[in-house]
């Protein structure tokens, strides 16, 4: 369980799985920010709410990454440890932990510019909940 990086035309995509959507969520946030860089080492120092809303539960997949992203960039946080509250097919809301990003303490790696449409897809478990999402780098 977890996730799995795959090269896409300049982009990078992810599959994901968890067993159940709350932890596929979960999951999808901690993969944006280990494409940004590695997160072994990022403690909770910091939250942040992240609500979303969208269309269908793909959509609000990729508005709740969306949002994530918006905080880096803005803020310059990396909020792996992420805990879903309260989820549905058009609504999440969640908390999002982290730190400051700090090129001394956290290897970077990859520069995203945003959460596509491309592949994306939201497959419901038993047994597992599985999602695809690319990246734009």
């Amino acid at each position: 369980m977890g996730y799995t990086f795959f090269d896409h035309t300049g982009d990078i995509g992810v599959d994901l799985e968890a067993p159940t959507a709350q932890g596929l969520f979960s999951t999808a946030g901690l993969a944006l920010f280990e494409a940004i860089a590695d997160t072994g080492n990022v403690e909770p120092r910091v939250t942040r709410t992240v609500r979303a809303e969208g269309e269908d539960r793909a959509d609000t997949l990729n508005r709740f990454l969306q949002e994530l992203l918006v905080i880096f960039d803005e803020e310059r946080l990396l909020l792996p440890h992420v805990a879903v509250h309260e989820l549905d097919e058009r609504t999440v809301v969640a908390t999002a932990a982290g730190e400051k990003y700090d090129p001394d303490r956290h290897e970077g790696r990859t520069e995203l510019k945003a959460v596509t449409w491309h592949q994306l897809a939201v497959t419901p478990g038993p047994p597992l909940w599985t999602a695809r999402v690319v990246f734009d780098v």
